[in-house]
């Protein structure tokens, strides 16, 4: 039985701006199997099922409460927009690290990594080397988690295919860099 099934789309919109909760735990347990399903399926686990749909409902009761919102899709869609949305960046928080050949497709997670022998100074000033546009590129793509798009827009690049040959650039420029300062020993032992 759908618990929303009491409230329509538009009842639930004007529940939640009348700061009715009940319209909020009528969709957390109705749309609690899609989001889970969901998480489970794009590599996440049940106990962070619980935590994306409550930050997703709360996103839900922000966004109906400003002043122009209007509902224009399913409220079901709406709720899996942001879900997906909340989702995809803690994942991307997960995987900070991505290899830059994006057809590859092969993520290095920062779990992969050993920290005992890895010196973060190293790293620090290996990148305090690059010219700027490369610090900045870089750090908004492995440390902020910005997407492509984003970054063209924020550093006046042309597009997103600019974006992915400077970052293939400057991560190459990166890579030599430790290459000639360092062999597989200082890092592996």
């Amino acid at each position: 039985m759908r618990l929303t099934n009491r409230f329509s789309d538009s009842q639930l919109v004007e529940e939640i701006k009348a700061g009715n909760e009940d319209a909020l735990v009528a969709m957390q347990k109705s749309y609690y199997a899609m989001v889970r399903n969901f998480i489970l399926k794009n590599n996440g686990s049940v106990d962070e099922v619980d935590d994306v749909l409550q930050d997703s409902l709360i996103a839900v009761w922000r966004n109906v409460n400003k002043p122009n919102f209007t509902l224009t899709v399913k409220m079901s869609t709406y709720l899996m927009a942001i879900v997906k949305n909340l989702w995809f960046k803690q994942l991307k928080k997960k995987t900070r690290f991505t290899v830059v050949d994006e057809s590859l497709q092969e993520k290095i997670t920062t779990d992969d990594i050993s920290t005992s022998h890895l010196d973060f100074r190293v790293i620090h000033d290996m990148v305090a080397n690059l010219d700027e546009t490369c610090k900045k590129l870089l750090g908004y793509f492995y440390f902020d988690g910005l997407d492509n798009k984003v970054i063209a827009e924020k550093m006046g690049f042309a597009n997103t295919n600019t974006v992915k040959s400077k970052k293939y650039q400057c991560f190459k420029r990166l890579q030599k860099s430790v290459m000639e300062e360092y062999n597989k020993d200082d890092f592996f032992n």
